[in-house]
């Protein structure tokens, strides 16, 4: 089997050319994103792997180094081409709602479960306050409104906001085992807030 990759419809539906043109060169993110990117496609199969590996110049990425973001981002809409040609953005949502169960299955992700819990109140916060773990741009702050909601702020943030970080969202909550959505509100494509809803854990 071989699958066809329409990388040009992928770049031109997701606004890549401005979306690079927008983000900083100085804009940098961990080598850990770019490998969950990869393992995504290469979980799929065989034929992905192959359509995976013409169209993207192989690099060895530590996980815990920074690399471009701009990179980051030309080889993230390659694998949201893979995963769902019809709908990229759904694709990148896909890769970064399964990235999520698959860092906590890290040693270090695990050891972030020990610390925090499976409470998404308190893992969104962590997210929040150690946002320079990951890159070096942008801002995010973490919004409390009631029991089981809360808010997202995003400034700056380069990588898709309605695709990449609510996919992300929903496999957080997936990870603390709740049940919830996930809402994103654009005020420009890198200035938003995401509303994370679900439903708290109450004692029987």
């Amino acid at each position: 089997m071989v699958v066809a990759v329409d990388i040009r419809s992928a770049r031109d539906r997701l606004d890549l050319a401005r979306r690079l043109s927008d983000t900083p060169a100085s804009a940098t993110v961990r080598g850990v994103w770019f490998s969950m990117a990869a393992d995504h496609v290469q979980r799929m199969g065989r034929a992905e792997t192959v359509a995976w590996r013409t169209a993207v110049r192989t690099r060895r990425r530590f996980p815990f180094l920074s690399y471009s973001l701009r990179e980051y981002l030309e080889e993230l809409a390659v694998a949201a081409a893979i995963v769902d040609p019809m709908s990229p953005g759904d694709g990148i949502r896909q890769i970064w709602r399964r990235a999520t169960s698959s860092y906590v299955a890290t040693p270090f992700g695990r050891s972030l479960i020990r610390l925090i819990g499976r409470n998404p109140l308190r893992y969104l916060g962590w997210l929040a306050e150690h946002r320079d773990h990951f890159c070096n741009y942008g801002e995010w702050r973490l919004v409390p409104r009631s029991e089981g909601y809360a808010v997202m702020e995003m400034k700056d943030e380069f990588i898709w906001i309605e695709h990449a970080h609510c996919g992300g969202a929903e496999g957080l909550l997936e990870t603390c085992g709740v049940k919830g959505t996930v809402e994103s509100e654009l005020v420009s494509p890198y200035h938003g807030r995401m509303h994370v809803r679900w439903e708290p854990h109450h004692p029987s």
